[in-house]
Formats: structure tokens, sequence, C-alpha cells
């Protein structure tokens, strides 16, 4: 052949061997992109190789920080889709309808209509007083009768300025998604359970404590000095049992609960702030999760003087008939015990985001524990729903921590509950 036929059937022969090389190198670089060196996937160090997060300690953390945007990030996406959902449930509810004369008093506008809460809820109030009496006269009977008429009406009237928008908070707290949380990812939100769930009551015990050896040795100066016999000795200790038992069995510590809350407010300004922050905290809590508080009293002395008995101690009152009612009759729903439980932490939840642990509110953790051994939870269901409330609850403190303690002072100063309510009402911000 003439020579350019020559190199025109040896480009011909090589052809196969260059098609070959090209596939090969294709199917390389493919392989390459799909595939990329351990030094550039995710999640490994260019390095070493090593992975930097496991994947289930990410799950855990991603979990955690979700919980928390929730709490913290007002734009986030997190919380558009809670509100965007719990707008969607509000439209999907039917209106309530009221009596006329609850839209009559709510048409008058939030400042009347308040009035005449405040009004109701005092009739409320000494319907307490005297169920705190135990009174079984015809008076007493009917005023626990008028009592619960006019708790009812209160509520309805807060609920039907709720309808119209007048109450923009009142039921509306943004709560953390219901699921069972472990103590980890409580404390990567920043909470310790144990410094939380286990108050101290330290000014308390060590007044206690005071007294104790002020008696002891009191009497004993009385023995040295008055030279008295074996039987005035025992006379004199024998009187003591007997009105502490008194106490215990009558009217259940009450005088001995006053005795040491007086003394305590009177020697501790600390006390006292904790006192109403956590008193506040009930309240601001109660309301944002639709329940209205009926009143408060911000001290032992302040309770006898309201109630007019010895066993009943300082704190917020509710207006919780929907509530006994489900009590009575055995079927309690997981949304009212989500906000009975988150109603019953709020005092020790405020102190430990004020102070980093809850010395008060021993009765209050006590009556949530009742409370859920009276349904028979198991150990795992009832840790669940704890620590579902902590997290909750701490997270609508943290969010308002500045409303409560504006609010321990406007209740400090005998504000009313219609007060109260307008103040927490005027301190919302966009994320409630």
């Amino acid at each position: 052949l003439p020579p350019r036929g020559r190199r025109h059937d040896e480009r011909r022969r090589r052809r196969p061997r260059d098609f070959v090389r090209g596939t090969a190198m294709m199917l390389a670089i493919s392989t390459a992109c799909r595939h990329p060196p351990a030094s550039a996937r995710p999640g490994r160090t260019p390095t070493t190789g090593r992975r930097v997060i496991p994947a289930a300690m990410a799950g855990r953390r991603a979990r955690a920080v979700a919980v928390r945007s929730v709490d913290d990030a007002k734009d986030d996406g997190s919380s558009a889709e809670v509100d965007a959902r719990r707008a969607d449930e509000e439209a999907e509810q039917p209106r309530r309808t009221f009596g006329s004369d609850v839209e009559a008093i709510a048409a008058r506008g939030l400042a009347g209509a308040l009035l005449e809460v405040d009004a109701r809820l005092r009739i409320a109030m000494r319907g307490e007083a005297a169920g705190s009496r135990a009174d079984t006269d015809a008076d007493a009977l009917d005023a626990k009768r008028a009592a619960a008429r006019a708790e009812d009406q209160a509520v309805d009237i807060v609920a039907c300025l709720k309808q119209t928008g007048a109450l923009r908070g009142y039921g509306a707290a943004r709560l953390v998604p219901r699921r069972d949380y472990a103590l980890s990812e409580l404390k990567l939100n920043g909470i310790e359970a144990e410094k939380l769930l286990s108050p101290t009551e330290s000014t308390i015990s060590g007044l206690r404590d005071v007294l104790g050896r002020v008696a002891l040795v009191s009497v004993g100066a009385w023995v040295l000095s008055s030279h008295p016999s074996g039987a005035q000795v025992t006379g004199v200790l024998a009187a003591g049992a007997a009105a502490l038992a008194t106490d215990q069995v009558a009217f259940a510590g009450g005088m001995e609960a006053l005795a040491l809350d007086t003394l305590a407010q009177a020697t501790s300004q600390t006390y006292v702030a904790r006192l109403r922050l956590h008193e506040a905290a009930h309240f601001l809590v109660a309301y944002l999760m639709g329940i209205l508080p009926k009143g408060y009293t911000l001290s032992s002395a302040d309770a006898y003087k309201e109630y007019g008995a010895l066993n009943v101690q300082a704190g917020c009152a509710f207006c919780d008939g929907a509530f006994q009612a489900e009590v009575a009759k055995g079927k309690i729903t997981s949304g009212s015990l989500g906000r009975f439980s988150c109603v019953a932490l709020a005092g020790i939840g405020m102190e430990y985001v004020a102070y980093g642990f809850a010395e008060g509110g021993v009765a209050d953790v006590r009556q949530l524990d009742g409370m859920l051994r009276a349904l028979a939870f198991s150990q795992k269901k009832s840790d669940s729903e704890v620590r579902w409330a902590v997290l909750n609850t701490i997270s609508i403190l943290r969010r308002h921590e500045g409303t409560v303690r504006k609010l321990s002072e406007r209740m400090a100063a005998g504000a009313s509950v219609g007060e109260c309510i307008r103040l927490i009402e005027d301190s919302l911000g966009d994320d409630v």
C-alpha cells in the first residue's frame, strides 16, 4: 500500500485500544464523583479521616438544638411551623357560644370586663375561705354555690375576651414538642433536674433548728436557775409535745408554718424575694397555659387573714373546676395533665432560673407526684411526663423572666387578678 494508506490502516487498527482507554478514564472520573476520598467526605477530618461526631450523638444534638431553638429563635423555621400548626388548630376549633350577659360584659372593653372578673373572683375566694373552714351550715353551703357560679362566670368572661381577641396571652403559650426526653437532653438545654426537683427549704429548716436550740437552752436555763422538781419538768415537756401534736393533727402544721414563715419574712429579704418570684411564676404559667388564677397570698399571715384557717398555705388559687371534674370522673386528658404539671412546677422552675437551684416548693413536687401515683402511672411514664413539663415550663419562664419579675412586684403591692392580667398582656412580646 502507499504510505498514506498504511497510516490510515494503522489508525484504524489503534482505534479499539483508544476507545477502551477513554471508556476506562470516564468510568474512573464518574466513580470518583460518586465516591469522594475519605478526606473529602462529610464528618471526617481532611488529615486523619476519623469521624468528628458519631451519628447517634449528632442526632441527639440535633434534637436538643431543635428544642432550644423553639425557645430562643423567634424567626426559626420550627417556630414558624409550630405557630402555623397552632393557627390551623385554632381555625378548626368551633367558636364557643356564651351567654348574653357574658357577651355584654366582654363588649364593654378590656378594662371594664376585667373589673367584672375581679368582682366575681372575690366572690369565688370567699367560697374558698368557707371551704377551708369546713363549715356545714346553710350559709356556708350557699357561699360555696355562689362561689362556684361566680368562678364559672369569670372563666367564661376571660374565654370570651380571648375569643374576641382582647386577650392574646390566655392559653396561648408556645409549647415544646410532646415526646420522651432524656436527662441528657435537659442538660444540653441548660437544665440540671436534680437542682430543680429537690428543693432544700434551707431558710425554714435553719429557723426551725435555731428555734429548737433556743427552746432547749431556755428549758436548761430554767432548770438550772429555778431547780424545778422532776414532775414539773415532765409537765413542761409533755405540754410542749402535746401542742406540737395538736398542731400537726388539727391544723396540718399550720401554726408552725405561720410562725416560721412570719419569722423568715421578717429576717430574710432573700426569702421574701424568692417567695414572690415563686408565686408570680405560678400565676404567669397558669394564665399562659389557659388556667385562670382565682387569687393569691404571699405569706402565711395573709392566708390566715384571707381564709380564716390555719391549715391553708400561702400561694395561688386557680379556677380549676374543669380539672376537678375530670379528676372526679377518673378520666384526665393529656392536655389537662400537662397544664397541671407545668403549673405545679412553675414556682421551683422560676427559682431555678433566678438562683440556680430551688429552695421552696416541696409541697408542689409532692402534689404532682401524688397525682401521677393516683393515675397509676409507671415510673417510666411519670418520668416522661415530668421531664416534658420541666423543659416546657423552663422554656416559658426563660422567655418571660422579665414579666415574672414585674408581676412579682405588682403582686407584692396587692394588685388584683385583673390588674395582673393587664400587666401580663402589656408585657407580652411577639413570642408567647
